[in-house]
């Protein structure tokens, strides 16, 4: 398919590894100042979305004791942060590309830390639920400006190694979140924990004096192309959004069979204590962080194809050690899922930067990475539904449902539209369009 000059993806200079004096330096040495300020801006936003998410997740047997309801009505709650989320992402992606990355990220930021720090307020449990909803708003909105932001301000040769980093630090939220819990629930309740989670907004301070906004974008707006629907349909992109959101859904359904019912796995059929279940939590989202920015690594020498598909072909032979079959390898299974199932991640931002265009990327992402994880959403369910209704042992199902969904993802990945990442997703020589 004949590619629009407008709509082109930007042209990419020539990694490093590629062409160029040998004595370049090191790629963390490479960025400027204020690209460093725009990832770590970014990176940090990850960081705090991730601790807010997974702070209400731990709390959620203390919230449904305090105000009476079921462990089911608080687990609903995650539903409609999950179906809020979608919206803010199309919002924040509509913003983002109109006005800049920046923005939108400040008030994404705002928005998810006051929302839910409001919740330590809440008379009723009527009052969680909204403020929970809200959250969701700005928790898909930050992911969808700030991964945009992120990746426009970092130079190109080492942009997978960024894309792992900034993916990666969902993992650091989640383990920050745990330690958080442990120490302050027990002394003070659950209520404080949620106080903690209205610190973030302070960050849109430094954001605005210190980040600027993307080249990027600033290039893109300058020359304002055209972003009708009948013009983006006719040059491809629509069929590359529809792609990447079938391609995620795949993708974040690997993750969530690999740890929505895990927990209960641990504790159930394989009888682990609460101390060994936080564990092997905590070991699996170490290796979520090491194989996101390994999978990043691995997107910017041989392109993200290779890098989608080699751990997910590896993470077959390691689901039986994630499910128990060798209960004394239980902490190798985790730290591999960790690493292969869910390191996969790290390749979504780089994936996303070189599918789009700049003038319709945060659309795109916002639109591609939210309904990617509305589609994933159902699949905790289906391994519930296997294991009761159908009586297949949890970790057979577990097991059964990942192997299929990384098949999917394989699936996918090459029935990709023709055109779509070239070369397996490496950048291309400068002055080179997609």
């Amino acid at each position: 398919m004949a590619t629009h000059p407008r709509l082109a993806a930007p042209a990419l200079p020539e990694p490093a590894h590629r062409r160029g004096p040998p004595g370049r330096g090191a790629w963390w040495r490479e960025p400027t100042r204020p690209q460093w300020l725009s990832f770590l801006a970014a990176w940090l936003g990850w960081v705090l979305d991730g601790f807010d998410f997974t702070i209400f997740l731990l709390a959620m047997r203390d919230i449904a004791k305090e105000f009476g309801v079921t462990y089911v009505a608080t687990a609903g709650s995650i539903t409609l942060t999950l179906l809020v989320r979608l919206a803010g992402g199309l919002a924040a992606g509509a913003l983002a590309d109109r006005v800049g990355r920046k923005l939108p990220l400040m008030i994404s930021i705002a928005w998810f830390a006051l929302c839910d720090g409001a919740v330590a307020f809440a008379p009723s449990f009527g009052w969680v639920l909204v403020f929970r909803t809200l959250f969701g708003f700005g928790m898909g909105a930050e992911w969808t400006a700030g991964a945009a932001l992120a990746m426009e301000s970092w130079p190109v040769r080492s942009r997978g190694i960024a894309s792992g980093l900034l993916q990666g630090s969902w993992g650091v939220g989640f383990i920050l979140a745990g330690v958080a819990h442990a120490w302050v629930v027990p002394a003070f309740g659950w209520r404080p924990l949620f106080l903690l989670a209205a610190l973030p907004a302070l960050l849109v301070i430094p954001i605005r004096l210190l980040v600027q906004e993307s080249a990027e974008w600033r290039r893109a707006a300058r020359e304002r192309p055209r972003t009708s629907l009948a013009e983006l349909a006719r040059e491809g992109v629509l069929l590359r959004i529809a792609w990447a959101s079938a391609l995620l859904g795949m993708s974040f359904s690997v993750y969530y069979g690999l740890t929505g019912l895990w927990p209960a796995l641990l504790q159930g059929e394989l009888g682990r204590p609460p101390g060994d279940v936080a564990g092997l939590v905590t070991l699996f989202n170490v290796g979520m962080m090491v194989g996101a920015v390994g999978c990043g690594w691995l997107a910017s020498r041989a392109g993200v194809v290779p890098a989608l598909a080699i751990p997910l072909v590896l993470l077959l032979p390691a689901l039986p050690l994630h499910v128990g079959l060798a209960p004394g390898l239980l902490w190798a299974g985790a730290l591999l899922a960790g690493v292969l199932g869910a390191g996969t991640s790290g390749v979504t931002p780089m994936l996303f930067t070189l599918l789009f265009p700049p003038h319709v990327r945060a659309r795109s992402m916002g639109v591609a990475y939210h309904v990617g994880a509305l589609v994933a959403a159902v699949t905790p369910t289906l391994v519930a539904a296997l294991h009761e209704d159908a009586g297949v042992p949890l970790s057979r199902a577990i097991a059964g449902v990942v192997a299929a969904a990384a098949a999917l993802t394989l699936a996918v990945l090459f029935l990709r539209p023709r055109g779509a990442l070239a070369d397996g997703g490496a950048p291309l020589p400068e002055g080179t369009a997609r």
